[in-house]
Formats: C-alpha cells, structure tokens, sequence
C-alpha cells in the first residue's frame, strides 16, 4: 500500500465526515437546511457526557467483535479430512522428534558418564 492509500485511523474519518467531508476528504455540500446539532423545534438537544466525536468502550468493542465477524467469515475452514490427516502428520513428526532427542539425550548422558569416571 504506497502513503497516500494508508487507512486513516477511524476517529479521523469520523471527525472528517462530522465536518462535512467524505472519504477521500473532499468537501461535501449538507443538503438539509438543518445541522446535526440544531433541532427542528427549536429545543436544544439534550447534552450527553459522551462528546460528538468521542468512542465509548462499549462501541468500540461493538465494532470490534463486527470486524472480526467479518474476518471469520473471509476464513477457508478444512475439511474434517484435512484436519484429520494434519493431526495424523503432526503426532508422527513429534514422536520421531520425541525418539531423535532420547536417542541424543542417552548418548550424552553415556558420554558424561564416562568422562566422570
């Protein structure tokens, strides 16, 4: 990905879009005669301790676990046949590592042994 093409992290896209941008940052016209922050009636929006521009906890686990609800669902999962003969390869390669390192092991404990005594 060259500098220009790297994602910009989520907080900054959002600031961008409250400020009337889109994506690419280009300034966007607001079709709607009213701002996000006027109420059609006239009475002020409620204020909330959370500011406009600021993630809570909870929303960014919320988008945490939707992104990797996302991800799982790109993954290729193997067949029950795959996994079996992977198993089948990995418990084999350790059993001869298993035996490579006794034999190894015995050979230098012997070794020792005899340049003790």
């Amino acid at each position: 990905m060259s500098r220009l093409q790297k994602k910009k992290p989520q907080g900054e896209k959002r600031k961008r879009l409250a400020e009337g941008e889109d994506e690419m940052g280009v300034a966007v016209k607001s079709t709607s005669a009213v701002r996000p922050t006027q109420s059609v009636s006239g009475v002020k929006p409620e204020r909330s301790l959370v500011q406009p521009g600021e993630e809570t906890f909870i929303t960014r686990a919320m988008e945490f676990f939707r992104e990797v609800k996302v991800e799982l669902k790109k993954v290729i999962w193997p067949t029950r046949k795959q996994t079996t003969g992977t198993t089948v390869v990995v418990i084999i390669f350790v059993f001869i590592v298993a035996v490579f390192l006794g034999i190894f092991d015995y050979s230098l404990s012997r070794l020792v042994q005899v340049v003790l005594t």
